[in-house]
């Protein structure tokens, strides 16, 4: 049951990352000099990064609970 609810909590961080992530889009493109194009690259790559570490949160947590 431990390694579900640390999966959780990190899953949770990731959640609000994500929302950080648009929140960063959505007011950083307002501005009057912004490069819209940068900021769209940053949260893309921001948001693969996060992908990324959702998919080691599953592997670690397949080999935590012994499903491999």
């Amino acid at each position: 049951m431990r390694p579900q609810i640390v999966a959780l909590v990190f899953r949770i961080g990731l959640v609000v990352g994500a929302g950080l992530l648009f929140l960063f889009l959505w007011f950083g493109t307002g501005t009057e000099h912004s490069p819209v194009g940068l900021m769209i690259g940053i949260t893309i790559a921001a948001l693969a990064g996060l992908w990324w570490a959702e998919l080691q949160i599953q592997r670690v947590l397949k080999v935590a609970t012994g499903d491999e």
